[in-house]
């Protein structure tokens, strides 16, 4: 009977580490050490570099590291390492490889140079689809990138180039390549499920050829699209001129007319938030600002009593700080200043946001004393909150108010 109930425990604990055996299996040691293995083993280094607030970040960790699948293709040709950009080793590491967006995910020689690189959440298949890239020198992406520059056009080349760009999330490159691949056949060619991501890299501007040609197709479109993936090509373009509408329109009337016209064409669920927020565009375009600042905060203060009202607030803290015309009205920043003074003051609902609105505004007055006691009251207050105090918004104002 021991024996049996022996065999049963060592059984057991084979399943049990099989089960959490599978996945990426990440080393536990330093970078130095991982660099020292796969020069040894003739690896390239693979880190995931994530921080503790990143949603996809998460989702690679919990949903797709630990499969198989993945874990098998990792574990056989790559040292794995997880460095948190925030912390330890991983702050040095992030100031060596300039990471500014999470995850990032580099695929490291054993010198320490990157080779290959992936960016943002992804499914399985094309987390492997990038790795296997970067044991392929020719599908590298500095590889291609240089291939590219030196003027090759061809069109399968081109494919796989947006490809590459596209794992990397970049936007701008993205839509230069797509263009060229469409200018180059048709966009036709693109209309169906597969291959509908070269269209929507492109990101074709309102009132082009191409942007009307898909609106007459919109029908068509509708059915090989996921919903968001349609509402976000056409939307976005008729945002883009909306906005720049907004600028140059001579009234409210004619940006309310075109708004309803461009509605007609393609419909819009939040129509009224949209006519909202061009508006503002229109008053800042048109100087009037104290129009602007007097309904934000109209429309804050209605919005009071609400939880999370001091993030309206913030938001226009914000908006204030980052519009040059706003910024340099000194009575609107000063009456601001008043507003975050009564929410620092209070200390079940707003001395963390206020202390951050007022250190962002003293640093903007350059008053570096002021900006830098609110800025300890909120690190004191937020870290006793639970929050996040090496979140790259704080670590970069601490950094502009240390250099005043």
């Amino acid at each position: 009977m021991v024996m049996k109930k022996v065999l049963v425990l060592i059984v057991a604990t084979f399943i049990c580490s099989g089960l959490f055996a599978q996945g990426i299996e990440f080393e536990h040691g330093t970078f130095k050490e991982a660099l020292a293995k796969a020069k040894k083993e003739n690896k390239l280094v693979f880190m995931d570099c994530y921080t503790s607030w990143c949603g996809p970040c998460k989702y690679l960790a919990k949903d797709i590291f630990p499969q198989k699948e993945v874990g098998d293709y990792f574990n056989k040709n790559f040292v794995n390492v997880k460095m948190d950009m925030e912390k330890g080793e991983g702050i040095a590491l992030n100031k060596k490889y300039g990471i500014t967006s999470y995850p990032s995910l580099l695929f490291i020689d054993a010198h320490g140079k990157v080779v290959h690189k992936l960016v943002g959440g992804m499914p399985a298949e094309d987390l492997i689809k990038g790795a296997k890239a970067a044991l392929n020198p020719e599908l590298r992406i500095g590889t291609l990138r240089t291939k590219y520059q030196s003027g090759n056009r061809d069109l399968e080349f081109l494919m796989t180039y947006l490809n590459a760009v596209k794992a990397l999330y970049d936007k701008e490159t993205m839509s230069i390549v797509a263009k060229e691949i469409i200018n180059r056949t048709s966009l036709e060619k693109y209309l169906n499920k597969e291959q509908f991501y070269v269209i929507s890299s492109a990101k074709f501007p309102y009132g082009s050829k191409e942007f009307n040609c898909l609106l007459a197709n919109k029908d068509k479109l509708k059915e090989i699209t996921e919903p968001y993936e349609y509402a976000t090509l056409f939307g976005s373009a008729y945002y883009a001129h909306l906005e720049q509408y907004a600028k140059e329109c001579k009234s409210l009337k004619e940006l309310n007319d075109e708004t309803d016209r461009c509605h007609r064409e393609f419909p819009n669920d939040n129509l009224e938030h949209t006519k909202k927020s061009l508006k503002y565009t229109y008053y800042i375009a048109n100087n009037q600002l104290q129009t602007w600042y007097d309904l934000k905060i109209k429309e804050a203060e209605a919005s009071k009593g609400n939880k999370g009202n001091v993030f309206t607030y913030y938001n226009i803290c914000d908006e204030i700080l980052r519009t040059e015309k706003l910024a340099a009205q000194k009575e609107i920043v000063d009456d601001f200043i008043k507003i975050a003074q009564t929410f620092a003051a209070d200390r079940e609902n707003g001395i963390i946001m206020g202390n951050m609105m007022l250190a962002k505004l003293y640093l903007h007055k350059k008053d570096k004393e002021k900006a830098a006691s609110a800025f300890d009251i909120f690190i004191i207050e937020n870290g006793k909150a639970g929050g996040n105090n090496t979140h790259p918004s704080v670590t970069r104002l601490k950094e502009a108010i240390d250099k005043l």
